[in-house]
């Protein structure tokens, strides 16, 4: 038994798990009973809800639901709302958000109270999160670039672990960051703001927020949202556009200029007019000798929003061949095409096959140079399950080629520790492609493969 128990039950609102209704009523700050208080503007009637002893949130209808935001929005009547900054616990009490606050610190004191290195890294990544609620509560919100962001938990990447956690840890402390930091490139530069104090989501034109801003406001939805169009423009990426009184000299200019096939065209950066392309050039002038450059633009574009799922809009671009982005802002941010999301695709196929190619050969080389029998004392040594030679993974021939006397007896003249640690490095590549990472391969990833896959070539077959 666990001489503390419930501290460790409470430190995994630490490690990526949203706090909940029952959380506050088990740490004494919420009772069963509890009416709460939801004032939706200045001198209406509070909605109400009452904390029901299952830990859930029941309004005067009798509707019940999980979480602060469900029943906000229900109560409300709106696509979403962020629960936790407009429930009060009496009409002039604490927001839950601040109960929220109050546990959290609570349980980060506890584990940065012991003095270990995990430790102090939460209680390094807690200060910054408090830093940043102060900041945006003072109107001066922090920014920092999403790469810059993630480092606060000790991460390169946001796959399918670290997202979520980031996204729950942002949560826990009332945050969100404009844009969402899981849907843009990693160098984009983002701002750590307060639910409910970032700008107001778009509307659908009767005053009701739209789905596609649910996310923005709801701060209970998933960290993991998949590739986004956000990720394939580049935060460098600078958008080149004509307007609509330019000139036929001046499209083709800038696009033999950049090697463009098509341009946007912009009337300002919110407002696009449609696009003109050598296609359209060319059409017009077959059909007019005569025509101007308004005859050239095409008004049929596709725009969708940065934080839409790539995988949703694929057949659109099968269909048009490129689309325009919006950014965070509804600004024109970019376009892609095909051919870009085809080297997308590459960039994370490539790693696979050759980290493919590896696992070959390395099963051939540990199958030729030892037998069943001893692949098996190492691989239970070193702390791992054997299921057989077919079985075998990138860790059981770290566990063999890591082995002091399997290296001896293979012979091969090379440093063993440097291999091996390639070969971690290489792993762990293949765990980021496997869990489908936005930011899964990184600059000289495929030469470091692709010169480890020559190297065991090499000595494998010497």
């Amino acid at each position: 038994m666990p001489s503390n128990p419930p501290r460790t039950r409470r430190e995994v609102l630490l490690n990526g798990r949203r706090v909940r209704i029952s959380d506050l009523m088990t740490a004494g700050l919420l009772e069963s009973g509890t009416v709460l208080y939801f004032r939706q503007y200045v001198g209406a009637e509070p909605h109400q809800a009452t904390v029901t002893g299952r830990g859930r949130l029941r309004l005067t209808d009798g509707r019940e639901f999980d979480t602060p935001s469900g029943a906000a929005a229900a109560a409300a009547e709106l696509v979403a709302a962020p629960g936790w900054e407009v429930w009060r616990v009496g009409p002039d009490g604490p927001l839950l958000g601040e109960l929220r606050l109050q546990l959290i610190k609570s349980v980060a004191a506890e584990v940065t109270d012991r003095h270990e290195p995990e430790a102090k890294a939460v209680g390094r990544r807690m200060a910054a999160l408090e830093s940043a609620r102060e900041n945006a509560e003072a109107g001066t919100p922090t920014a920092m670039t999403v790469r810059e962001l993630i480092e606060l938990w000790g991460v390169e990447d946001r796959d399918s672990e670290a997202a979520p956690q980031i996204a729950t840890d942002l949560a826990n402390f009332g945050l969100t960051t404009v844009p969402d930091f899981n849907a843009v490139d990693l160098d984009q530069t983002v701002r750590v703001l307060r639910f409910g104090m970032a700008q107001p989501p778009a509307t659908n034109g009767n005053g009701d927020t739209t789905k596609e801003a649910k996310s923005e406001v709801d701060e209970e939805t998933g960290g993991t949202i998949g590739l986004t169009l956000g990720n394939l423009l580049p935060s460098r990426s600078r958008l080149v556009w004509v307007t609509p009184t330019s000139t036929f000299d001046e499209a083709i200019t800038a696009m033999e200029l950049d090697d463009f096939s098509q341009l946007p065209v912009l009337a300002n950066p919110y407002k696009l007019h449609g696009v003109v392309s050598w296609k359209t050039i060319t059409k017009a002038r077959a059909h007019n000798p005569e025509a101007t450059f308004s005859d050239a633009i095409d008004p049929d574009v596709q725009v969708f929003d940065y934080g839409r799922r790539l995988v949703d809009v694929l057949h659109t671009l099968l269909d048009y061949e490129f689309i325009f982005v919006r950014d965070h802002e509804k600004k024109i941010a970019g376009i892609i095409t095909a051919a870009d999301v085809v080297q997308t695709y590459h960039q994370t196929a490539t790693p696979f096959i050759l980290i493919g190619e590896i696992d070959r050969e390395l099963h051939r080389l540990i199958l030729d140079a030892f037998d069943e029998a001893r692949i098996r004392d190492v691989c239970v040594h070193a702390g791992l399950t054997f299921d057989g030679l077919d079985k075998m993974s990138i860790s059981h021939y770290h566990a063999v080629l890591g082995n002091e006397e399997c290296w001896k007896d293979l012979g091969w003249r090379l440093q063993r520790k440097r291999l091996v640690n390639r070969l971690n490095d290489i792993r762990e590549i293949r765990n980021r492609v496997m869990h489908f990472s936005k930011d899964a391969v990184r600059d000289g990833d495929v030469d470091m493969i692709q010169n480890f896959l020559r190297t065991i070539r090499r000595y494998n077959a010497s």
